[in-house]
């Protein structure tokens, strides 16, 4: 009985690490979605468009602006790209992290 409930923590430790990992990666990213374009904005305005080329205050908001939406979709691309592409290569299954479900049978 006692090696059951060490085997049930056993499992309850690895999800949590992995819930942890996610966490960390969704984390990441979440900041990455609201710095990247807002970093963008204002370092494209002030030092590039205001500070470099000189541009009037209307054409570098508009300027910034554009690079702080490029800079949000690339952000979002790493994210999809993470989200799609990636596998847990600690998967002791080799299915990439998804299990085979089976499925009931009449």
């Amino acid at each position: 009985m006692s090696k059951n409930k060490s085997k049930q923590q056993h499992i309850s430790r690895n999800e949590q690490r992995a819930e942890y990992r996610n966490f960390r990666v969704v984390f990441f990213y979440c900041v990455m979605i609201i710095v990247l374009p807002v970093t963008t904005f204002f370092a494209s305005k002030h030092i590039l468009f205001d500070g470099i080329l000189q541009l009037s205050s209307i054409n570098s908001n508009i300027y910034s602006a554009v690079a702080a939406v490029i800079a949000l979709h690339v952000a979002l691309g790493f994210y999809i790209y993470r989200a799609y592409f990636y596998s847990d290569a600690e998967e002791p299954s080799g299915t990439g992290g998804y299990q085979k479900v089976s499925q009931k049978q009449d």
